[in-house]
């Protein structure tokens, strides 16, 4: 199987140790939940800070996922579907049940947004839950949930991905599936994107979230790390990485202000692809960086950290603190609700993704003894096979000689 393209067997095996938390893609998680704060609490300024900072969200999300299935596939010549979704469920849904469990309360309470009298909470909370909020949906849903839109693109990619990874594998067909996966995801996007054009503009909020629209990130962070051994050379000159990084940041600065980017064909068929690219030289930079990050991107690291309930909480915090709407949000309410998120993401880290980090080691834990002992009952019933298989010749070794005869005979 080959699993590594450009990458020897050995410098495979050196991979499987555990690894210390890089820096620099904690520098790029804040940096990405920087501009999706900003395009929430400005939007008339940030107008495309929103979706660059979830393009770069999905490219580094297809780089750290693929790695994740990569790394087992390398050990285990499998991937252990039952840990992998066990571990991305303890990862994501403390924070977001706590989310969506406040969201009801206090809507149930107060009716502050007015879904209870809509009648939505419920269908809210299922739609959050069953990460469905990027497809249509035949009940209406709160405008609290709009950005979890995101997170049901990633989970049903991550549905279909690790199967196709490792048949690709097996094969070494990897670029033939990642090509074939590209161009698929660039077909529906062009064509969903030009029907909206067409025929219904007004429908851009469906369109712009789809799974369609914007899988191709993924597909990018993905195709990053199975030919990273590839593309980090190319980044091997101090010069030429500070050039590429340079450029990089310049390009997704200036989309960051592109005229209603969420609703224009031109930025998701343009701008879109444009800032996936500039997101993954960003991404091989930091994942190739042997040296720590400088101190003065500790704020960003520090953000990356707590950047899954930072983007949770944001979007339900303005609609609260601005009166159930997010357009003209005075600076006082922009400025209040970024730094109530930020205190909320905090707590978040600490408490319930706390606890989800502690099941997560408990069943690591469970799931490795359960493997040494079925290791263990197959190095034995081999033993004992092999001692089966042994012990017959031998037998029909001793028991013939000079005059005997043997049953056989």
């Amino acid at each position: 199987m080959a699993i590594l393209v450009g990458e020897r067997p050995a410098k495979a095996a050196q991979q499987n140790a555990p690894r210390p938390r890089l820096d620099g893609l904690d520098v790029l998680r804040g940096a990405a939940v920087g501009a999706v704060l900003l395009g929430h609490s400005w939007p008339a300024i940030f107008q495309g800070a929103g979706i660059v900072g979830v393009i770069a969200f999905f490219v580094l999300s297809g780089y750290l996922i693929t790695n994740v299935l990569v790394r087992d596939i390398e050990r285990h010549r499998k991937i252990r579907y039952g840990r992998f979704y066990a571990h991305r469920a303890f990862r994501l849904v403390p924070a977001l049940i706590s989310l969506l469990g406040v969201y009801a309360i206090v809507e149930l309470a107060t009716d502050f947004l007015g879904d209870r009298s809509k009648g939505i909470v419920g269908y809210t909370v299922l739609a959050g839950l069953g990460y469905l909020k990027d497809l249509p949906l035949p009940f209406d849903v709160s405008m609290a949930i709009g950005p979890l839109w995101t997170l049901a693109v990633e989970e049903q990619f991550y549905l279909i991905w690790p199967a196709l990874l490792v048949l690709a594998l097996r094969r070494n067909r990897q670029g033939r599936l990642i090509g074939f996966s590209a161009a698929v995801a660039l077909f529906l996007m062009s064509a969903s994107v030009l029907a909206m054009a067409v025929l219904a503009p007004q429908l851009h909020s469906l369109v712009y979230a789809l799974p369609t629209t914007w899988g191709l990130g993924l597909i990018v962070g993905a195709a990053l790390r199975l030919y990273r051994v590839h593309v980090f050379s190319w980044f091997a000159g101090h010069r030429l990485r500070c050039t590429a990084m340079l450029s990089s940041v310049a390009v997704l600065a200036s989309l960051i202000f592109f005229p209603k980017a969420n609703e224009t064909p031109v930025f998701i068929l343009i701008g879109g692809p444009l800032a996936m690219a500039a997101a993954a030289v960003l991404v091989a930079l930091a994942a190739s960086r042997a040296a720590g990050m400088p101190k003065w991107t500790r704020p960003a690291q520090v953000l990356g950290t707590v950047s899954y309930a930072a983007y949770l909480w944001n979007y339900p915090v303005i609609l609260w603190l601005n009166g159930g709407s997010t357009a003209d949000l005075p600076p006082l309410v922009a400025v209040s609700a970024i730094a109530l998120t930020l205190l909320i993401a905090v707590i978040s880290w600490h408490t319930v993704e706390r606890l989800g980090r502690i099941a997560r080691e408990r069943f690591d834990r469970r799931y490795s003894a359960r493997d040494n002992r079925d290791n263990r009952d197959q190095r034995g019933q081999r033993g004992r096979d092999q001692r089966e298989a042994g012990s017959a010749p031998v037998s029909r070794q001793t028991s013939t000689g000079p005059g005997r005869e043997t049953s056989a005979d």
